[in-house]
């Protein structure tokens, strides 16, 4: 089935894709076009008799953990990434230095207070850890205090839930180092045909020649580098530093707009993060944690 797709621009504006799917497309389901995950909100008839319109929103997903006592707790949104969770990801939480084994039971479509779209994944207890503890990535930590992070790291992921903002994480693990000097290499190394669509929307580069485009991206990725390091370096204006496990994890919290903005530190972040270069200087996407 074919489909007109309704993207957002981070202008303000929207642009149309044609995609086609083997299966009926449906409020909740994520797709990915322009090597960009995205959500499914709603599907229209075309007025004109053309192809459905599927209006799609960023991707992104926040855990619902359910406890056998039917209590609730909320983690925060993230941005939907290859590999992303779904019906039936297991994943393991600490609550008070011991493991507890979670599956995701469920999953709808849902909207915050702006009414902006996400993934909520309902997770209960499968008591896994009863027979063997849980060997897979770690993806949701409860009772922060188990893990010593600070009251400002929790204040910043509730501002953030409550805003319908997103975080994105990085991490170095203890006593590492960045290595700058490798990003600078990493992004100096790029080829045009490493560099993701959604990325070139980014960084501006999206309608002009390869050569031109390519120059571009490795431009902004340089710059957004640079700031990225004198702030964490710095004055901690756009990052958030916490002390984790030994660690230390930098935090940056921003909408989809802030992906494309040249000032903020979450599109610094989320750019560094897609491109690589961050990996490139040593550090890691935080997927062990899910903050609530």
């Amino acid at each position: 089935m074919a489909y007109a797709v309704l993207m957002p621009t981070g202008a303000g504006s929207e642009r149309a894709r044609e995609y086609v799917s083997d299966d009926p497309l449906r409020p909740g389901d994520v797709i990915v076009v322009g090597d960009r995950h995205w959500l499914v909100d709603r599907i229209e008839p075309d007025a004109e008799g053309g192809p459905e319109r599927a209006y799609v929103a960023p991707a992104r997903y926040r855990f619902r953990l359910r406890h056998p006592d039917g209590r609730e707790e909320l983690g925060a949104f993230r941005r939907f990434r290859p590999g992303g969770p779904g019906l039936g990801h297991a994943f393991a939480t600490f609550e008070r230095g011991q493991p507890v084994s979670w599956t995701v039971t469920d999953q709808q479509l849902a909207h915050d207070d702006d009414g902006s779209p996400y993934l909520e994944l309902l997770a209960e207890r499968d008591y896994g850890e009863v027979e063997q503890p849980p060997d897979h990535e770690l993806e949701h930590v409860l009772a922060a205090e188990d893990w010593s992070l600070s009251d400002a790291a929790t204040a910043t992921m509730e501002r953030a839930a409550e805003a319908g903002l997103s975080v994105e994480l990085v991490a170095l693990e203890p006593g590492e180092a960045p290595d700058w000097e490798e990003a600078e290499r990493y992004i100096d190394a790029l080829i045009f045909e490493e560099i993701a669509d959604d990325l070139l929307q980014r960084c501006g580069a999206d309608r002009e020649p390869r050569e031109q485009a390519l120059a571009l991206v490795k431009e902004r990725l340089h710059a957004d580098l640079e700031q990225f390091r004198a702030d964490i370096e710095g004055d901690h204006d756009e990052i958030e530093e916490w002390e984790f496990r030994g660690g230390r994890i930098f935090v940056s919290v921003g909408s989809f707009d802030d992906e494309f903005d040249p000032d903020s530190g979450y599109g610094w972040m989320c750019r560094l993060v897609d491109g690589g270069a961050l990996t490139a200087a040593r550090f890691n996407r935080v997927r062990k944690t899910e903050l609530v």
